[in-house]
Parts: C-alpha cells; sequence; structure tokens
C-alpha cells in the first residue's frame, strides 16, 4: 500500500508538472506575441519616422530645383521621345553639371520625375504644369524656414530669447510668400472676397472710399483693389523693412497704374496718431497672429475705422483646440503648426509682453480678442476660396 501511494503521488507530482509545463508554454508563447505585436507596431511607427525624414529631404531638393529653374530647364531640354542629359539640363539652367546629376538623382529615385536605363531624363507630360508652375510651392517653406533653425533651438529654450526678429530670415522669404499668396488668393480678391465683405462694399469702392491693409507684406491684395478700384485710396503698412520694399518695388514695376496706393512701415499695434475715424474699410490677410500685441493691433484698427466702418480679418482657419485640428483638418493641421512653430509664433513671441498666438489661434481666441477691441458683433464667414482660411467680418458701432 505504501509503493501504491507513492506511486500514485508520483504519477501525479509528473501530472501536474505537464500542466504547469503547458501552462508555462502557452503563457510564453502568449507573450512572445504580445512582444511580437508591440514590436510590429513599433517599426511601424519607425517606418513612419523614417518616411517623414526621406520627406522632408525630398522636399528641400524640390524648392531647390524651383528656385534653380531645373525643373524649367528639364522641361526644355527632355522629353519621353528624348530624355535630357544632366550635362544638358546643367547647360540650360547655367547650374553646375555635377550638381545636376545629383538633384537629378534624387528627383528620379524618387519618381518626382522619369530617369532612364542609361541615366537620362524627363518630366512626365502630365507633371509639366505641375512642376514648374504653382502646385510645389509648400515645398519653399522648409529650406526658408530652417534659415534661422539654431536661433530658434535657443528661443525655445527658457533661459533663451523671447522669439525671432523679422530680420532672421531671408528677404527671399517675402517674395515666396508673394508667390504663394499669389497663386491662392489673386484670383478670388475681386470677385469672392470684396463680396464677401458685404453687399454695398463694391459699390462703395467704385464711387470711392478710404482703406488701409495692415501687414500688407508685398502690397499683392491692395495693389488689386487699387487696380480695380481707381476712385478709392488705399495705404498698405507693414513693420518689415524688406516686405515695404518689395511692396514698392513691385508698384514702380507696375508704372503709373497704383497712383491710389502707398506703402508705408509701420508697427500695426501703433498706427498713426492722425488716422482716428479715417477709414472705411480695414482689411487684414493672415497677418495678425504674426502681431507681439495683436490686441493692441485690433484696438488700433477699431480707433482708425470710421464709425459704421468694415473691418475684415482673414485668418487660418482653426478651431483652438489642438485635438480638434486634428480632428478636423488632419495633416493640414500638422503644416500649419509646423510652420507657426518655424515663423509665425517665433516672431510673434519676440517680446517679453506677446501674446504668443501662433497662426492656429482660431476662432475661439479670434473672436475673444475681435470682443474685447471693441467689435461686439463678429460674423466668422466660411472662404472655400481660400482654403485654408476663414473670414472675420466685423463693423465699427
Amino acid at each position: 500500500s505504501k509503493k501504491f501511494f507513492v506511486d500514485e503521488y508520483l504519477i501525479s507530482f509528473q501530472k501536474l508538472r505537464r500542466l504547469q509545463l503547458t501552462y508555462y508554454i502557452c503563457l510564453h508563447s502568449h507573450f512572445q506575441l504580445i512582444v511580437k505585436t508591440k514590436m510590429a507596431e513599433k517599426t511601424d511607427f519607425q517606418k513612419k519616422l523614417l518616411q517623414i525624414g526621406i520627406h522632408g529631404m525630398i522636399s528641400a531638393c524640390i524648392a531647390l530645383g524651383d528656385q534653380l529653374q531645373l525643373f524649367h530647364a528639364l522641361a526644355k531640354v527632355g522629353s519621353e521621345e528624348k530624355p535630357a542629359s544632366a550635362a544638358q539640363v546643367a547647360e540650360e539652367s547655367g547650374c553646375k553639371e555635377r550638381y545636376v546629376k545629383e538633384w537629378l538623382a534624387v528627383m528620379g529615385t524618387a519618381d518626382i520625375i522619369a530617369v532612364t536605363e542609361d541615366e537620362k531624363f524627363y518630366i512626365r507630360k502630365e507633371h509639366i504644369e505641375d512642376l514648374t508652375g504653382t502646385a510645389i510651392m509648400m515645398n519653399f517653406f522648409l529650406p526658408m524656414s530652417l534659415k534661422p533653425y539654431d536661433k530658434l533651438c535657443e528661443a525655445v529654450k527658457k533661459d533663451g530669447p523671447n522669439g525671432l526678429d523679422y530680420s532672421d530670415y531671408t528677404a527671399e522669404i517675402y517674395k515666396q510668400i508673394d508667390r504663394c499668396s499669389g497663386a491662392m488668393h489673386k484670383k478670388h480678391v475681386i470677385p469672392d472676397f470684396v463680396p464677401a465683405l458685404g453687399s454695398d462694399i463694391k459699390k462703395k469702392l467704385e464711387e470711392g472710399i478710404e482703406c488701409l491693409d495692415v501687414g500688407c507684406g508685398s502690397g499683392l491684395h491692395s495693389s488689386l483693389l487699387a487696380e480695380e478700384f481707381p476712385n478709392s485710396q488705399f495705404v498698405g503698412i507693414d513693420y518689415t523693412a524688406d516686405a515695404i520694399n518689395l511692396a514698392k518695388e513691385k508698384k514702380k514695376a507696375n508704372g503709373g497704374k497704383f497712383n491710389n496706393l502707398t506703402f508705408l512701415q509701420m508697427n500695426g499695434a501703433e498706427l498713426d496718431p492722425e488716422w482716428t475715424n479715417k477709414f472705411d474699410l480695414v482689411i487684414i490677410f493672415d497677418a495678425c497672429h504674426d502681431q507681439t500685441r495683436p490686441d493692441l493691433c485690433l484696438k488700433e484698427i477699431y480707433r482708425v475705422l470710421k464709425p459704421g466702418g468694415v473691418f475684415g480679418m482673414v485668418e487660418v482657419n482653426g478651431t483652438s483646440n489642438i485635438y480638434e485640428d486634428r480632428k478636423v483638418f488632419g495633416d493640414m493641421a500638422a503644416l500649419n503648426y509646423a510652420i507657426s512653430l518655424f515663423n509665425c509664433l517665433a516672431v510673434g513671441s519676440n517680446s517679453k509682453d506677446a501674446l504668443c498666438l501662433g497662426s492656429m489661434w482660431g476662432k475661439e481666441r479670434a473672436k475673444k480678442l475681435l470682443n474685447d477691441a471693441g467689435f461686439h458683433n463678429v460674423d466668422v464667414i466660411p472662404t472655400p476660396y481660400f482654403e485654408t482660411n476663414v473670414l472675420y467680418l466685423c463693423k465699427k458701432e
């Protein structure tokens, strides 16, 4: 009986061990499955980060090709029927062949342009307009924004400067912004934007009124309005000398077409003290969020408007909430926040008392600042013709 007891014990123990072993094997397999799943997720994320880096470098190369007119040169000397060599593109563009060949290699391997087995190149017919036109403009933001990269890094630190000055950026950025605005806004200012300002605004402009463009940049919008409405008087102001110089150069290039348009370098938060109740119409395009004190700028705009005068503020469309921005705008929200980080927020933070808005300040903050400035009835009007924007329409009561 004792032997029977021992045998049964051993059998039970062995069964228990087998059960434990089976449990551990199952547990280990389950753990491995979890680890593999997590690793797969991490690998996918790593791939995403790598892809972002790749696209960033390709974007910078696209901007280089655009600025040096390499796409135009390739379109002129190469075709699907007769692809061009690097030497031909270099000759046409006035650039060094070795650099051009490296650039063509980037574009070819990225499938932006076509490359043949004998290392010749051409732009596919359906892509010529995009690569030589305005479709590639967004790519300029990366190299333009990175010029003050080291200074921005210092500004972000707690013990660093408040922000960046406009002079920290190359003057080329204003030409590129002008080009970008021209592509997106030029054909819509007169037929779409003007009617949105009110049913009677066009008639008043035709008869002759006083108008102010705050943060005018290169003067695109005020120039279009001045040309269309010669009986009205327009003043464009901007804080930066580079922008005003560019606006004046463009005005000079247009000859006597804009005798009703003046450009002045001036701070939007400190408008001419003699301008109280002077203007019938004030506009501002994508420039309020760049001010260090947009609250003071809006109060100044209220001051210089005549009673009953109209203020139209075009701004980047946002919800004032990052989570909602991600849901509503997707990747475009990320783009706008990125541009803001490298430029809009940086210049808009460059004083101790700055409000530090950034371009994605959104509807809620915008309406509050407009209310605080004296504009109590604010209409928020969608602008499908300005895809990333919204119009805030106000009247001085």
